[in-house]
């Protein structure tokens, strides 16, 4: 095995040596940095998509109920204190 990477190795050298200039750019450009720069750029585009997914989400439960069912709500949980008030003797 020792072996086997020792010649993979003196390839690898010998191959460097044989590369142009433009092989050598694509090499660290394209190959390396704009795929991690790719990379980046869609961990992010996931981290703001999943922000935005929950905040809509909380917005979604946060109206899922309409105001007139609301203020009808209010209404009858008032009038529910409004008698309990009055029945241990507090007025207004």
């Amino acid at each position: 095995m020792k072996d086997a990477q020792k010649a993979l190795a003196g390839e690898v050298a010998a191959q460097y040596s044989e590369l142009t200039e433009d092989e050598i750019k694509t090499l660290v450009v394209d190959d390396k940095w704009l795929a991690t720069l790719a990379e980046a750029v869609q961990s992010e585009l996931n981290r703001v998509s999943q922000a935005l997914t929950s905040r809509i989400q909380q917005l979604a439960e946060r109206y899922a109920t309409p105001l007139p069912k609301l203020a009808e709500e209010v209404e009858t949980l008032a009038a529910r204190v409004e008698g309990h008030l009055k029945r241990m003797g507090h007025t207004r």
